[in-house]
């Protein structure tokens, strides 16, 4: 992502998400427009770039303000394919604002998807309006890491699921971390993730999964790994070995 040269001097213009890339000329969400024209203090003729998270992305140059939204000129439109193979995250939601930090690092490094996984040992089990809540704030979240890592999608972000749903994914690879595994997460790789649709990785509240949970995701065909003999809290464990998997696809470093 090169930016045009401006007036501004920026090794990466900033980025932002429109809902449709077809018009030669677009205006950002209303809060997409506070924040560049009130925050960044973007100017006519500032360049940044867009995305429509369905494949399009281009660089585009500020020209104005109207009624309050920055209108933004399309420079330079082109399509953007997803990466592959994708790689899910479904993580039991710890409390507080870890879950809100997990999401932001999640879809920093540009993990697919992410679900909140309800266990035996689950400790945020909200009623269907914190649920509701939950997934907006997620949403949003999400998107403004997407925007700050000036990435061409933002994170999915799902809704509360059973483990039964979570490991019910055809097409899916899926690896639960459990300390109690005798392989570790980079053994359990497929060697060849070209040929790979999708993975997702299964991360279990602080006190782990129970020994019926553990059988059940080896009934279905999961792997067993673990991230060595530390013992992580639910949000790094699951940031870390995306990490790890995203770089054994090269997908990142």
């Amino acid at each position: 992502m090169t930016p045009l040269d401006s007036g501004r001097a920026s090794s990466s213009p900033p980025h932002f998400f429109v809902e449709s890339l077809a018009e030669e000329a677009v205006a950002l969400s209303p809060e997409d427009s506070r924040h560049a024209l009130r925050s960044l203090r973007l100017r006519p003729g500032d360049h940044l770039t867009l995305a429509d998270d369905d494949g399009l992305w281009c660089r585009a140059r500020l020209t104005g303000e109207k009624g309050g939204r920055a209108v933004v000129e399309v420079v330079d439109l082109s399509s953007v394919p997803r990466p592959a193979p994708q790689i899910w995250v479904a993580m039991a939601p710890p409390k507080g604002d870890r879950l809100w930090w997990a999401v932001q690092k999640l879809g920093e490094i540009g993990v697919d998807g992410l679900h909140l996984l309800l266990t035996k040992r689950t400790v945020r089990t909200p009623d269907a309006e914190g649920a509701r809540r939950i997934s907006q704030r997620m949403c949003a979240v999400a998107r403004a890491a997407a925007r700050q890592s000036r990435r061409p999608f933002v994170m999915h972000t799902g809704q509360f699921r059973h483990l039964a749903g979570a490991l019910d994914q055809p097409g899916h690879l899926r690896v639960m971390l459990t300390g109690s595994a005798a392989a570790h997460l980079t053994a359990v790789l497929p060697a060849h993730p070209a040929f790979v649709e999708a993975l997702t990785i299964l991360v279990g509240p602080e006190g782990g999964f129970t020994d019926g949970e553990l059988q059940h995701a080896e009934g279905a065909g999961a792997s067993l790994a673990s991230l060595g003999p530390g013992v992580l809290r639910t949000e790094t464990a699951a940031i870390v070995s995306a990490a790890l998997v995203l770089a054994h696809v090269g997908r990142l470093g």
